[in-house]
């Protein structure tokens, strides 16, 4: 039986990554690894066992694998150097092009990709030797730094504080990026590559986000756009990419083009709105791996909505005063990941309403920035349900 293991089995995406992979191949015995006890995983049921506690590079080698398929950032580092050739990733260099953003966003720039303007900052004496308009983000340079976060700021203050923490927090691991703040909805190309050739082509726009200034996905859209569809696979051919990868974008109605924000060289949060739209993205990587001839395709349901309740995005609802969209949930086209687990959405309300505590006793702020929360469909161009549909 061909052996499967599959990392931060306990992650939403890695539990859907599962879910489908055990519809679409049968044959498989499939094991999840998690850093920690992997409880959350177990109730799902998509896995024929879970390791926990145990790192993965040890897992991998006391553990007989046909293929390791990553799924976090850390992860794809670990296969990489432990494993490749039991797995479908691009080369070391290839993969630091895309863990280094200041070196992804050099060479989006050599490639016609529209980025925006970006500085590297590995001293906070150095923000004074830099062209900067506000509002503005920083964030790590590299990805798997240890350090995920994203500060928006408005004035000198505030970036001087951010930049100040982020490099303290980070210790030397990585400088961070000082960019210019794009306005407009969160999009994105799902692709599967072989080696620079393109075999399966998913697009989506993110609907709703946790923390609704900018994070990951709560709620999330499948659409269509040729000239999105051209930039992503445009960076991934020039990079020569081999497995799955995010190329993500924002598209900006002022500069009426879509304008690069990362690539995500690994499976994304929101994997499941792409399965649930019918492409298997888990099933074609493993028939990449076994040598299977793949036709390219990029057929799926292009009217498709997936929300995570439970993942954040009733939170982001209340953070925006937003609960009435609570009814998205019961739209035709509508989908989430409730009710796969009667435990696993137990400990998930717990953990929210967990959150919901800490937020209120802190009391933050919870009104969005930006009303991105309700951004419709026709945000960004291509083909995309009509009004009606909504």
């Amino acid at each position: 039986m061909f052996r499967v293991m599959i990392t931060d089995a306990c992650y939403k995406n890695a539990i859907a990554l599962a879910r489908h992979l055990r519809r679409a191949i049968p044959d498989l015995y499939v094991v999840g690894h998690s850093v920690g006890g992997g409880h959350l995983a177990g109730w799902y049921r998509c896995f024929d066992t879970v390791i926990g506690n145990v790192p993965l590079g040890r897992a991998i080698e006391s553990q007989s694998f046909d293929i390791v398929i990553p799924v976090g950032g850390a992860s794809v580092l670990t296969v990489a150097s432990r494993c490749p050739d039991r797995a479908v990733l691009p080369s070391p260099d290839i993969l630091e092009a895309c863990y280094d953003k200041s070196r992804t966003i050099v060479l989006a720039e050599s490639a016609g990709v529209p980025t925006p303007k970006t500085n590297v900052v590995r001293r906070v004496e150095e923000l004074s030797e830099i062209s900067i308009t506000y509002p503005c983000v920083v964030k790590p340079a590299r990805e798997a730094s240890g350090l995920k976060s994203v500060a928006y700021c408005n004035n000198l203050t505030d970036l001087t504080a951010a930049t100040a923490d982020q490099l303290r927090c980070l210790d030397g691991r990585s400088a961070v990026l000082v960019q210019e703040f794009i306005e407009g909805q969160g999009c994105g190309l799902f692709a599967l590559m072989n080696h620079g050739v393109p075999l399966r082509v998913f697009m989506h726009q993110r609907i709703r986000e946790f923390p609704p200034s900018g994070g990951p996905s709560t709620a999330a859209r499948s659409f269509y756009s040729d000239r999105l569809k051209a930039l992503g696979l445009r960076l991934l051919s020039t990079l020569g990419w081999h497995g799955v990868a995010m190329v993500e974008f924002r598209y900006s109605p002022a500069k009426r083009d879509f304008i690069l924000m990362e690539v995500n060289g690994k499976f994304w949060g929101s994997l499941e709105l792409a399965l649930s739209a019918g492409i298997n993205f888990g099933a074609d990587l493993i028939r990449l791996f076994q040598g299977e001839q793949l036709s390219y395709s990029e057929t799926y349901d292009r009217d498709h909505e997936f929300y995570w309740p439970l993942d954040d995005d009733l939170l982001t609802l209340w953070c925006t005063r937003s609960l009435r969209r609570i009814s998205d949930y019961w739209r035709p086209n509508a989908h989430t990941n409730l009710f796969q687990s009667l435990r696993g959405d137990s400990l998930k309300s717990l953990r929210l309403a967990g959150k919901l505590a800490t937020m209120l006793l802190a009391r933050k702020p919870f009104v969005a920035k930006s009303s991105r929360a309700d951004a419709g469909p026709e945000t960004c161009p291509g083909n995309q349900p009509s009004v009606a549909n909504r």
